[in-house]
């Protein structure tokens, strides 16, 4: 991007929904807490920073975009960390049709470049996988956000949460380092399988935050990755196994329809009738009488 670009990105700066804090006082000279916050960008917004103090370390909740560090230019996507440190001359940019939503931590002090290296970010590395989920970053920056700083604890609960977004970033180096393996995918994989199997086990009566909740992640970070993985939302997933099991019953069983619709997890059958007309172009007794014929 020229300058003139990134200019015309920048006037949107206003429009983009975030929420963020600056931080004037810390506990310790040794690694502090400068800035947090959390950005939903709109298409193509952009932000430009020249020799700017302290590690802006952000976590890739959903969507893409770019950053460039002094002339090199990355791609980011969800799942993945940037940070940008002192002295680079940076801009990232969300993308125009799949915009970026991020979370952040900013920070300086006499141990920031020691903790930025340890988390992986060595000299020439601006941009990491997440081997976790991203989302648990994102809560505790709106934790952050929460705190009142008013009350004397405040400034005690901001470090330890610095502590421990950075903590959880140097485990997730660690871990990749010292297995060889990338677990940010090794995850999702296992992710997928154990949300299929919940939903082929409790298709009657399951819900998608059900289903977060049963693999311990945020439902966003389900809907993401199950989509990557299985072409299908994990809504889509849900109907379709309750049609299917729908198209069992008819088939093999001489249950009411009715009765059908509830077992399968509709609990109006004239909503369970019109879900299964849009998939197969017939009436659930249209195609009980069918298959009966056949």
């Amino acid at each position: 991007m020229n300058k003139k670009d990134i200019a015309a990105a920048e006037r949107k700066n206003d429009e983009h929904n975030y929420r963020a804090i600056v931080y004037q006082t810390h506990l310790s000279d040794d690694l502090y807490m400068t800035l947090c916050g959390v950005g939903n960008c709109l298409p193509d917004y952009c932000f430009h920073t020249e020799n700017r103090p302290g590690y802006h370390l952000h976590a890739v909740l959903q969507g893409c975009g770019q950053l460039s560090v002094d002339g090199k230019v990355h791609n980011v996507q969800s799942g993945q960390l940037f940070v940008t440190k002192p002295g680079e001359e940076t801009w990232y940019k969300a993308d125009s049709k799949e915009p970026w939503v991020y979370c952040w931590m900013s920070f300086d002090g006499t141990q920031a470049q020691d903790a930025v290296n340890k988390a992986g970010f060595s000299d020439g590395v601006n941009v990491l996988d997440y081997n976790a989920d991203c989302w648990a970053l994102y809560d505790l920056v709106t934790n952050v956000l929460d705190l009142d700083d008013d009350f004397p604890s405040g400034i005690y609960f901001r470090t330890a949460y610095l502590m421990e977004f950075l903590g959880h970033i140097m485990d997730s180096f660690s871990n990749s380092e010292n297995e060889g393996i990338p677990k940010r995918e090794f995850g999702k994989s296992n992710y997928i399988d154990n949300a299929v199997s919940f939903i082929r086990e409790n298709y009657a009566v399951a819900r998608i935050s059900d289903i977060a909740d049963h693999l311990g992640i945020h439902r966003s970070y389900l809907a993401s990755v199950f989509k990557e993985k299985m072409g299908v939302s994990p809504q889509e997933y849900l109907m379709q196994c309750r049609i299917k099991n729908a198209c069992r019953l008819l088939e093999e069983t001489d249950i009411p329809i009715n009765e059908i619709a509830r077992r399968v997890g509709y609990d109006n059958p004239l909503t369970f009738s019109k879900t299964f007309k849009s998939h197969y172009g017939v009436s659930p007794k249209e195609y009980r009488s069918r298959k009966r014929i056949a």
